[in-house]
C-alpha cells in the first residue's frame, strides 16, 4: 500500500519497509526540499532524488520515452480508474493524504473518452 514518505518511514533495506530503497544494499539519499502549498505557505517534504534518478534511467535503459517515477505513477493511478476501481483507493495506493492531490496523476486517453461517448449514444 502507498505511504506517505518521511524521513521516519524511510527504513533503508527493512523487509516491512513499504517503500522501494537501495541501491547496492546502500540507502538511497533523502533530501529535505521546500515548496509552495496552494495556501501560499512553505512546507518541507522528503525526497529522493537518487531514486528517481535510478527509475528514469531505467525507462530509458529500455528504451521508453519520457518515462519518470511520475509518469508511472500517473499511469498506475489512470489503469487503475480504467479498470474500474474507485478514486479513494487509487489515493490509497498513491499514499496521499488528500483526494484532491490525485487529480494531477488521472488521465483519461482519447480513445477511452470515444469509448465513453459511442456508449452513450
Amino acid at each position: 500500500m502507498g505511504t506517505e514518505l518521511t524521513v521516519e518511514r524511510y527504513r533503508g533495506l527493512a523487509p516491512s519497509s513499504c517503500l522501494v530503497l537501495a541501491g547496492k544494499g546502500r540507502k538511497f539519499a533523502m533530501n529535505t526540499k521546500r515548496r509552495i502549498n496552494e495556501a501560499g505557505e512553505q512546507v518541507d517534504y522528503s525526497a529522493c532524488d537518487s531514486l528517481q534518478s535510478h527509475v528514469t534511467k531505467l525507462y530509458r535503459d529500455a528504451g521508453i520515452r519520457g518515462g519518470s517515477s511520475h509518469s508511472g505513477r500517473r499511469s498506475f493511478a489512470s489503469n487503475l480508474v480504467e479498470q474500474g476501481h474507485d478514486i479513494e483507493t487509487v489515493q490509497q495506493l498513491l499514499g496521499h493524504a488528500e483526494l484532491e492531490h490525485v487529480r494531477p496523476y488521472l488521465a483519461v486517453s482519447d480513445k477511452k473518452l470515444r469509448q465513453m461517448f459511442c456508449e452513450v449514444l
